[in-house]
């Protein structure tokens, strides 16, 4: 788990093994107890945008729970791991 610093005041502690640790769907179809990373039903508890300490963008950190570094975007994360194919 990890906690994530949205505002001064408003801390979020999100579940980084899989997004339906972060899900309030009842009987969801993908597979419990498997690591789901990209799911069409996925609804967080909370929706949240924090920006990229990197490029400035603002994302949701659902999208990159693989990745290393929650502090920053898709874009920026692959250009860390020096993948490409991570380009939006």
């Amino acid at each position: 788990m990890t906690r994530l610093r949205v505002t001064e005041h408003i801390v979020v502690n999100i579940h980084r093994r899989s997004l339906c640790d972060n899900c309030v769907v009842r009987d969801c179809i993908s597979l419990h107890g498997t690591r789901v990373f990209d799911c069409p039903g996925f609804k967080p508890y909370f929706e949240v945008f924090i920006q990229c300490r990197n490029c400035g963008e603002y994302y949701s950190p659902y999208t990159v729970l693989s990745f290393p570094d929650l502090g920053l975007c898709l874009k920026c994360n692959g250009l860390l791991m020096g993948d490409s194919h991570y380009y939006k």
